[in-house]
């Protein structure tokens, strides 16, 4: 397959994950009600409508949202995407939450994923930061190189993340040596995920409606085994995950 970025935005639908129940994120004041992309940043803007965003300045224009808990607070916020300049469905859990791989697996069987479709898939709570748009028309321009070595999917990651703990070295009982934050130098996906129209089977194979189960846990062992899953890797500086209230303090510092 030799495509085109022009020809992979225009056959691409943007899936953003808003289905959780953010329970470590619940303790921030204000968001009980609503699910976590939807909470209101000061600016006034929310997490899911800056991806959206930045997606939309790349020229997306095709985006599925999955939701579960609180949808209501997400669906009135985004509506049909018009507000936005851009189109937005929903693929809400069947009766209970099945997760992110049993969530794509459910669009699919309702026709929200077509096949012969590329598809990327972010946790609009995992925030590209500094040049986002350069960062992610990168990591699309690389999934196509891949593409053509036999991967069906990219996972974006970081070299390695900072430990949010004091880290020590210990020789013969004794601490040796001590460091604030040490940097663990261990590549970490980042939320977002790029696939090829071909791996839509992979889903529909590997998931049961009836478990709660992530793709990353399943689908991407199988495609490593597979030697079909590629990684494209970011600068430190440019992803803040939103899990918590620090992480939601470092994000509104950054902005």
């Amino acid at each position: 397959m030799n495509t085109s970025y022009e020809q992979f935005v225009g056959n691409c639908t943007v899936v953003l994950t808003a289905g959780g129940e953010s329970s470590r994120f619940k303790n921030v004041a204000g968001a009980a009600l609503v699910q976590k992309a939807a909470y209101v940043l000061p600016g006034g803007e929310t997490m899911i409508e800056r991806m959206i965003g930045l997606y939309r300045g790349l020229g997306f224009r095709h985006f599925l949202v999955l939701v579960y808990h609180n949808a209501d607070s997400v669906k009135n916020l985004l509506g049909d995407g018009a507000k936005l300049g851009v189109s937005i469905l929903y693929s809400e859990d069947p009766g209970m939450p099945v997760g992110r791989g049993g969530a794509v697996k459910h669009a699919v069987l309702q026709g929200f994923l077509k096949p012969g479709q590329y598809f990327i898939i972010h946790n609009p709570d995992d925030q590209l930061v500094g040049k986002a748009g350069d960062v992610l028309a990168q990591a699309v321009n690389a999934h196509l190189e891949y593409e053509k070595n036999g991967a069906l999917a990219t996972a974006v990651m970081v070299e390695g993340v900072r430990y949010e703990f004091t880290g020590f070295k210990i020789e013969d009982d004794f601490v040796s040596e001590v460091e604030m934050y040490p940097f663990i130098k261990i590549p970490t996906h980042i939320g977002l995920s790029i696939f090829s129209p071909e791996v839509l089977p992979y889903f529909d194979r590997l998931f049961d409606l009836g478990k709660k189960t992530d793709f990353e846990a399943v689908l991407f062992p199988e495609l490593q085994k597979e030697k079909k899953l590629a990684a494209h890797v970011i600068g430190e500086g440019l992803w803040i995950s939103v899990n918590d209230e620090k992480g939601l303090k470092k994000l509104i510092s950054h902005l």
